[in-house]
């Protein structure tokens, strides 16, 4: 097959991970390109082509380079990942992922095939022409992982408000444990002066956003994840897959994945009491979620995953060619 991946982003987070390694799991077998801006052609494995698709959406230039491009490459599959890139693209054959939750949905509703994060991302959707597909992990980049003793609790993602990290940082008044926040965006300079007003600066620490996450949680106590929405997080499974414990508020896919008493409502107050529970409980939290990283560990690998995308891409085209 030839497989074309588009998107649009500012920053290298969850959702470019997730198309940066399914096309690369992908052109091991396929013919693969992926269209994207140009300031991250370096994080991918596979061919990349510098197209700048942050543009305005409605940019007459931005919609024929890519329909020149598209026309070019002549693919089987065109499959776009987030609303941007699914609302500028025709295509013969076109495949989208929902990478979260959406208010508006009718871009993904044109397409053929909608993959969604978790059944929240695609409630809205017909289950005839949609796919659940929860997040993976790319074992490769975890060959070497080796845990050491915990130092801190780790905050790792994108610093914007649907992510909500000043709930986390609010929720950390009166613990004495570490806490490092990675990650950058829009409201980094907020949660330094945060922060500071609140007296935390020998326990919080906020550094700029790194490709080594396996480093990262080789030395966390637990993962935490305080978002307000959230799709199916790939961090969350890259954490169970290393046996580090994940406490994280109630969105998405994640009460699905999580033991009940590691996840909260997605208020401020039922976060805090949920940190305050465990932070000094670690081998507490640890156990219990010891079934939680072996059925991660079997089932939410990057290899299994992208076989089911690329089943359903064969599916289409077999019907195509009737």
């Amino acid at each position: 097959m030839k497989i074309v991946h588009l998107f649009s982003s500012k920053v290298f987070a969850g959702l470019e991970r997730h198309v940066e390694e399914l096309s690369f799991e992908q052109s091991k077998t396929h013919e693969v390109t992926v269209i994207g801006p140009n300031f991250f052609s370096d994080k991918f494995r596979c061919n990349y082509m510098v197209i700048d698709t942050n543009a305005w959406r409605f940019s007459p230039f931005l919609r024929l380079n890519l329909n020149k491009t598209l026309s070019r490459l002549q693919p089987d599959i065109v499959h776009t990942h987030g609303q941007k890139m699914t609302s500028v693209i025709n295509a013969d054959l076109h495949f989208s992922t929902i990478h979260g939750t959406k208010k508006n949905i009718s871009a993904f509703e044109k397409t053929d095939h909608v993959f969604g994060a978790s059944a929240r991302s695609i409630e809205k959707i017909s289950t005839l022409k949609s796919t659940i597909l929860e997040n993976w992990v790319d074992e490769t980049r975890f060959q070497n992982f080796r845990k050491l003793s915990p130092e801190f609790f780790l905050y790792l993602g994108r610093l914007e408000p649907v992510k909500n990290p000043q709930r986390l940082i609010r929720a950390w008044q009166g613990i004495d444990k570490k806490l490092l926040i990675v990650g950058n965006g829009q409201l980094k300079d907020q949660l330094i002066t945060l922060i500071k007003e609140l007296g935390l600066t020998k326990t919080i620490e906020i550094q700029d956003e790194t490709d080594d996450v396996s480093s990262l949680l080789s030395k966390a106590s637990a993962l935490l994840i305080p978002s307000d929405r959230e799709g199916s997080p790939k961090v969350l499974y890259e954490s169970l897959f290393c046996k580090v414990p994940v406490l994280s508020t109630d969105c998405g896919n994640i009460a699905d994945v999580l033991p009940n008493e590691s996840v909260s409502r997605v208020s401020d107050s039922d976060f805090r009491d949920l940190i305050k529970r465990w932070v000094n409980n670690y081998e507490e939290l640890y156990s219990s979620q010891i079934e939680t990283f072996k059925y991660v560990a079997q089932n939410n690998v990057l290899a299994a995953q992208a076989l089911r995308v690329n089943k359903v891409y064969q599916e289409f085209l077999s019907k195509a060619s009737k």
